[in-house]
């Protein structure tokens, strides 16, 4: 079984780096595995879907992609534009790419803002 779990960076240090268990430290860790994310089986890779999102518009304003058609009605960006409401889960995949595991707000806002620059 795979499970994706949220443990304290400070216990994950004392657990694995210091090597200082005790058994406060060892019941947090318990609660973390319990209240963890278990991955279906047979699942497929695990992407950061938003960093990819970033980087196909980044490369669409870069390469001019609203210029560039494909037939007299859709350009390549039009294309981005689908794909990307796919992995948003809007358009004509809504509801076809759930989300298991929800983006890390922290990092989120982080690249966020670092794209507004």
């Amino acid at each position: 079984m795979q499970i994706v779990i949220d443990i304290d960076e400070n216990l994950y240090t004392r657990l694995f780096d210091n090597g200082e268990t005790n058994a406060v430290d060892m019941l947090k860790a318990c609660v973390a595995i319990r209240n963890g994310t278990p991955l279906s089986k047979g699942h497929g890779r695990l992407i950061d879907a938003d960093a990819f999102i970033a980087k196909m518009e980044d490369a669409s304003k870069r390469q001019k992609y609203k210029k560039l058609s494909i037939d007299d009605c859709l350009t390549v960006d039009d294309v981005f534009k689908a794909v990307i409401g796919s992995l948003q889960n809007k358009g004509l995949a809504n509801g076809d790419a759930p989300t298991i595991i929800e983006a890390d707000k922290a990092e989120s806002d982080k690249e966020s803002a670092n794209n507004d620059t």
